[in-house]
């Protein structure tokens, strides 16, 4: 089984370097299996990397999809994650 569902981007700089680190380092927490997919690329949300590439802009909307061991508290996390507004100095 799996969970899957969308999130809107909200932060008014999108998902960049910063809040992509925050992301991975939230689904390192989890055995699950997590995915965002957007524009036909996926990325595993395990690595900041492969987030960026996303280039996940304000407003844009995702799908996540995370299968495995504590499928669901992983999709709640990283969906809250993804449509946080980051206040960073």
């Amino acid at each position: 089984m799996s969970v899957s569902g969308s999130a809107t981007v909200r932060n008014e700089r999108g998902i960049h370097a910063r809040p992509s680190a925050e992301i991975a380092k939230e689904a390192l927490k989890y055995k699950a299996k997590i995915i965002i997919t957007y524009d036909g690329k996926t990325a595993n949300a395990k690595d900041v990397l492969q987030i960026i590439i996303l280039e996940l802009f304000s407003g844009v909307t995702v799908q996540i999809i995370a299968e495995g061991e504590e499928e669901q508290k992983a999709f709640d996390s990283i969906k809250e994650l993804i449509e946080r507004e980051y206040k960073f100095d």
